[in-house]
């Protein structure tokens, strides 16, 4: 029964949840992998002890499920980035400061297919950036398919130009990091630093050649944004791609990518990167081997303490003033 429950949890891991509910398990499985790495060595003991008469099948599923849940290390091992093994213990040490109020702000968009979330759903994720001293503001916008694009990239808009700040970041994730991208675009000169984890980038695209397995239903989604196919709104599908509005001039940008993700293609994050450094745009561009999409919203989950560890780096080096970064 426990090599049985291990191989279940663990098998999506490799194969990508086919359904949303499987993909979940899929991207808490990854980020989780020590827990799922111990229960499959337990199960592998267990397996090797038995006497029954599916003490064989036992081991093989036993066996093949701990394989599984190493599948992310072993590709940090091979891939990387790398960081200190101080990051993955990041946690313990984390105290909340006392932010002063000329403290940088770090404006924060979250994702849900342009469809659902709010401000809330990354309460631990800006918990974690404000304990290092900035003042987090999450960011709301009207939710399609009842608002069409671009009440949302407008709302966002509006709410940066009521922050009166010296030193302001924007961070989005998903749907958030579209936003991101484009108001970093659009208001230049106020951005200081902009941050994307699976940013999306030519919408057209996403509609035709949807990935695969296409949990999320990115024609319906993307038609739902925009209000119609990109033959009916071929303005609507330009203006919300991030790859048509960004430009030359724009602030630093650090894009987190999975190099995994069934959601948004990983080639064209690098697309858009390659663009931006073309434009003479300073670029960070990190890309987690095994991340898929969303990973961040598992807290302190394993690709989430290798992206804070840069994003604390990047935030320091575009809005601190201070010393270094150690």
């Amino acid at each position: 029964t426990l090599a049985l429950l291990g191989f279940a949890l663990s098998i999506w891991l490799i194969i990508p949840g086919p359904v949303l509910i499987l993909f979940i398990l899929s991207v808490a499985g990854t980020e989780l992998w020590p827990v799922l790495t111990l229960i499959d060595t337990v199960a592998v003991i267990v397996a090797l002890r038995s006497h029954s008469q599916l003490r064989v099948v036992s081991r093989i599923l036993a066996v093949i499920a701990l394989c599984c849940s190493l599948a992310p290390p072993l590709a940090y091992a091979l891939h990387g980035p790398y960081v200190p093994m101080s990051a993955f213990v990041m946690p313990l040490f984390q105290r909340m400061s006392v932010v002063p109020p000329d403290a940088p702000v770090v404006l924060a968009i979250y994702g849900g297919a342009w469809e659902r979330g709010s401000p809330s759903n990354d309460a631990v994720f800006n918990a974690t950036i404000a304990s290092w001293g900035y003042r987090v503001i999450p960011l709301d916008y009207p939710h399609a398919p009842q608002f069409h694009w671009p009440a949302q990239r407008d709302a966002i808009l509006r709410q940066i130009d009521a922050v009166h700040a010296k030193r302001i970041a924007l961070i989005g994730h998903s749907s958030g990091a579209q936003l991101a991208m484009i108001a970093a675009a659009l208001r230049a000169r106020k951005i200081n630093a902009v941050v994307t984890f699976a940013s999306p980038v030519d919408l057209r695209l996403g509609y035709e050649y949807p990935t695969k397995p296409d949990v999320i239903h990115a024609k319906k989604i993307i038609s739902g944004l925009c209000g119609g196919t990109p033959t009916q709104e071929p303005a609507c599908y330009r203006s919300a791609s991030p790859r048509y509005v960004v430009h030359a001039g724009m602030p630093p940008v650090l894009m987190i990518a999975g190099g995994r993700d069934h959601v948004v293609d990983v080639r064209d994050e690098r697309f858009l990167r390659d663009e931006l450094r073309a434009d003479g745009v300073k670029v960070s561009y990190i890309e987690l081997a095994w991340a898929d999409h969303s990973f961040e919203t598992i807290p302190y989950g394993f690709h989430d303490l290798i992206a804070l560890w840069y994003l604390k780096r990047f935030l320091h080096d575009n809005l601190s003033q201070s010393a270094p970064f150690p």
